[in-house]
């Protein structure tokens, strides 16, 4: 089911598969990332999710503030929530890559999950729901919506 209670990212859920699919929209401000992960995670909570696809592709540079509300806020956050998996789609951007590598050469001690880095969402997708039978019509679901996304509101300024 495609969620639209959070502007700046385009949202999956599927309560059977226990997934949480997210990707950050092109043209949404950096003030709004703290907020929409902060979403997330209760979501993520009340809906049982335990298979999260992040795609931070279309994030812009994040500065120090973001940086370490995540390790000191964001992982103490997600321990309260029963995610086990966590796929990371890298930027292209340098900066957003290193900083979202970092965890991995300084660990938090908070992580309470399995964290993967992957180059695209397709092999990101296959890594979490390998061999689930909803696989096929979940990636078809999301792709519709990016279809209707960039023909209807292409970025976060026309939503």
């Amino acid at each position: 089911m495609i969620v639209h209670d959070i502007p700046v990212i385009q949202l999956q859920h599927d309560a059977l598969a226990a997934l949480l699919r997210a990707a950050w929209r092109r043209g949404c401000r950096l003030p709004d990332f703290v907020p929409a992960l902060t979403q997330l995670v209760t979501f993520s909570r009340q809906h049982g999710v335990r298979h999260w696809l992040m795609n931070i592709d279309n994030l812009p540079p994040m500065g120090p503030v973001e940086q370490a509300w995540i390790l000191e806020s964001w992982f103490p956050a997600m321990r309260a929530t029963p995610v086990q998996n966590l796929a990371l789609v890298l930027p292209s951007d340098l900066h957003n890559h290193m900083v979202a590598t970092a965890p991995v050469f300084n660990p938090p001690a908070a992580i309470s999950f399995e964290l993967h880095f992957f180059p695209d969402d397709a092999t990101a997708f296959d890594w979490l729901l390998e061999g689930n039978p909803r696989r096929a019509a979940l990636w078809q679901e999301w792709e519709a919506e990016l279809d209707r996304l960039h023909r209807d509101a292409p970025d976060c300024a026309d939503a």
